[in-house]
This record gives structure tokens, sequence and C-alpha cells, in this order.
């Protein structure tokens, strides 16, 4: 039935001149945008006013390294020779129990991003309308419960919500550019200290080199086994973009929302060098994120930081349930096929394809219903939950790692799997071994620390 509508169906067509690529990007800007949270901005604030403009290496490291992780992803979902159409079923062709794995783990993972993204957009909005609507120990309970009406109207959408997706992406980057050029301007730039930060330059002493190396190998371990890095191949997929016709518009795709997101946290980065680094303060939370702006640039500083913490954050929120979600349903129907054939006949979808019959699936909106609503509990009054949030996310989080990558590795290098010409090529291989052996000391040295 699947080959009868993809053989009925008008599939998008790749473009063919610099201004279709260029209508045609969205999925990499949206994926940033849903990377991006006050996490890699409060890191990139530490480490500039810790080590000045030093490590900045690590960032481009790290962003390279997500980048070719990502980018091995979405060669396999394009260019595969086997008839898959997501990297989830690449993953069930290396062994059986990977999508079941990895479906339910990314459900784990979305209700504690959501319980911490949440509250984040709440406080941001406290924050913003305290001053005309005070609303006391309360507001940001009000404030969580009108986010995730919003949120889940727009991640429940059928159709239009990739369309949905990217208007909140396209906004949120405009806000996040225009709140750090500010900043930049109010700062200004060293750029020889940002050329020698660039150039692997070491903190001196032996307490500041092992620090750069722990910094570098938490960011490569972090994003190179990241879950999150599993959102990037969805979001290709409802955008339209089908077979290696479409490679060269994911790479460029890719490319800009790479270099949107290393440029982003690289002026967080040089803002707090320049505004902290040899003061003896430090960046622990969001408000001191706003605290940091309002020495860039005075008092229109923490307002549009909190704008910009509200839009990165709520395009976390629309983003990553939903595909998370439908990872676990979609592996559900991919283990259990009777499941699907009772769907199909109970609510009729012969005009719909296997990929796309998620949404019809009662248990997809009870998940997602659950995920989106039960971390308004986290914001109420009293509620001490966010380093326990955090632990757990980091727990499940390490489950992910070595499989994701040790997974990707095995589809991307196997020739039978891929369209001849597109299997890796030997030092390919090397880079994501390479990265997939720091992820995996990562993922050792966290569980040690979750364990102490």
């Amino acid at each position: 039935m699947a080959s009868e509508l993809k053989a009925t169906t008008a599939a998008p067509r790749p473009p063919d001149t610099w201004a279709g690529f260029l209508r045609n990007m969205g999925p990499g800007i949206v994926v940033v945008m849903s990377w991006l949270g006050t996490g890699d901005f409060i890191s990139a604030s530490v480490s500039g006013s810790a080590f000045g403009y030093a490590l900045i290496w690590t960032l481009l490291i790290a962003t390279f390294s997500r980048y070719f992780i990502v980018s091995s992803m979405s060669k396999y979902q394009l260019c595969n020779a086997v008839g898959d159409e997501t990297i989830l079923d690449g993953y069930g062709r290396v062994w059986k129990g990977f999508p079941m794995f990895i479906g339910a783990t990314t459900c784990v993972l979305g209700f504690v991003y959501v319980s911490f993204l949440t509250l984040a957009a709440a406080t941001a909005l406290d924050a913003l309308f305290r001053p005309v609507l005070p609303l006391g120990s309360w507001g940001i309970p009000l404030w969580a419960v009108f986010t995730t009406v919003v949120a889940y109207a727009l991640a429940s959408r059928r159709e239009g919500h990739f369309r949905g997706l990217e208007i909140v992406a396209q906004i949120t980057m405009a806000v996040l550019v225009l709140c750090f050029l500010l900043a930049l301007f109010g700062t200004g730039l060293d750029v020889g200290k940002l050329f020698g930060g660039l150039l692997f330059e070491m903190p001196p002493g032996d307490l500041g080199y092992i620090t750069a190396a722990s910094t570098a190998v938490g960011l490569i371990g972090a994003v190179g086994g990241s879950a999150a890095n599993l959102l990037y191949p969805y979001l290709m997929h409802e955008k339209g973009w089908r077979g290696p016709a479409f490679l060269k518009l994911q790479r460029l795709d890719l490319r800009f929302g790479s270099l949107v997101m290393f440029g982003l946290v690289l002026a967080v980065w040089v803002v707090a060098a320049e505004t902290l680094h040899g003061t003896g303060e430090s960046v622990s939370s969001a408000d001191g994120l706003a605290s940091m702006m309002e020495k860039a640039i005075g008092p229109a500083g923490p307002p549009i930081m909190w704008l910009a913490i509200f839009f990165t954050v709520f395009n976390n929120i629309v983003t990553q349930p939903r595909v998370f979600v439908r990872m676990f349903v979609e592996s559900l129907h991919k283990s259990r096929p009777e499941r699907l054939a009772r769907l199909r006949a109970r609510r009729d979808l012969t005009e719909v394809e296997d990929k796309d019959a998620f949404s019809y699936d009662r248990l997809f909106w009870i998940i997602l219903t659950v995920i989106m609503t039960v971390p308004i509990v986290f914001s109420l009054p009293g509620m001490p939950g966010m380093v326990i949030i955090t632990l757990l996310g980091n727990s499940v989080n390490v489950l992910t790692v070595p499989m994701i990558i040790v997974g990707l590795i095995v589809m991307t290098t196997k020739r039978s799997f891929m369209l001849e010409g597109h299997a890796n090529k030997w030092w390919e291989t090397a880079i994501l071994v390479a990265i997939g052996a720091v992820g995996l000391w990562a993922t050792y040295e966290l569980i040690l620390s979750i364990v102490g």
C-alpha cells in the first residue's frame, strides 16, 4: 500500500536555482532553534567569563561534530539503497529493537526537556510582564499554563505544522540576532583575541588545561550522541525531502543552520568575555544571563534577553515533543504491524502513508498531552524539581549516546545499505569513530558523576 501511495502522491521537487534553494531551506533553522536553549547560552557565558576568548575552539569543534553527525544521518535517510524513509528505519535494520528503544528513551527525554523549558518560558514571560501585570508567586504557574496552551495548539496541528515551526523559528532567529548584535555593539570585539581563541589556545596552568580538555570533551560528547540530533531527519521528512536529489539542498540548509548556531553562541561567549572576564563574576542561571545583558547594553538588556529566552525555549517546546512521540508511535507500528492495520481499518486511512499514520493513533495524543501538560506542575510555588529533572535527563541521555553513534556508523559504512557512491569513505568513518569514542568517554564520566 505504501508503495502505491508513493507512486500516486505528488512529491516536492528539488530546486535548480539559487533562489529556489533559499526559498526551500527551513529544517536547518527550525532544528537549530530547537537545539539552542538557555543551557547553551549559560554554558557559553560561563566559559567566556571564566576563560575569556581562550576556549572558543571547543565551540568550533562541537559545532563541526554536530554538523557531521546530523549530516551522516541525513545522508542515510536520503541515499539509502534499501527503501528506508526515515532514520529510524535504518536503526531498525541494524537491530530490530533499536526503534522501540530510541522511541521510548526519547519520550522520557521529551518530558524532561519540556519540564525545564516550560519553566524557563514562564519565567521569561513573568519577568517581561511583571511591571505591567504583577501576579506575585502565581505569575510563573499562570504563564506556564499560557505557554503550554499555545505550544500544544501549534504542535497538535495535522496540516501546516511544519510551516508553523518555520515561522516560530524565523521569529526566534530574528530576536536572537537583534539581541546579540546590540550586545556586541555595546561591548565591542577584540579581533586579535578572537582569532587566538580559534587557534586552540589553552589557558595557562594545569587547572586551566584540565578544564579546557574536559570542556571540549563534554561539548563533543554531548552534541555527538544527543537524541536531539534525530530531530533534523524527521523535520526533513515533514518538509517532503525524499531521495538523493535533495542532498545538495540538505547540506546547504544544515550548513546555514550550523553557522547561525555557531554565530549566536559565539556572540554570547564574546559578550561574557568582554563584560565579565577578570571581574570574578559568572553566570549560573537565566537571571545571570539577563544581568550580563544589562552590563552590555544598559536597562534594555534584560527585557531583550528575556524575549530571546522565551522564543528560544518556546520553539523547543513545540518541536521536540511532537517528533519524539512520533518516533515512539512509529516504532510501535513497525514492531506491531497489526496495530497499524487495525488503525487503518478503523479510521479509513487509504489516502495516508504509513509514516503519517502516527497522528491518527490515540496513543500519540495521550503521550503528547502528558508530556506537554504535566510539566506545568514543576512551575508551582515550592516545587524543587529542577535538580532532579536535570539529573534524570542526563541519565536518560546517557543511554542514547553509544546506541545512536554505533548504529549510525554501521548504517552509513555498510555498502549494501547505501546507494553507490554514498557509503562512508574511510576518513568519514574515522571521524564518526572519533566522535563516538569521545561521546562514550563523556558518557562514562557522566555516569560516574551521577553515581557520585
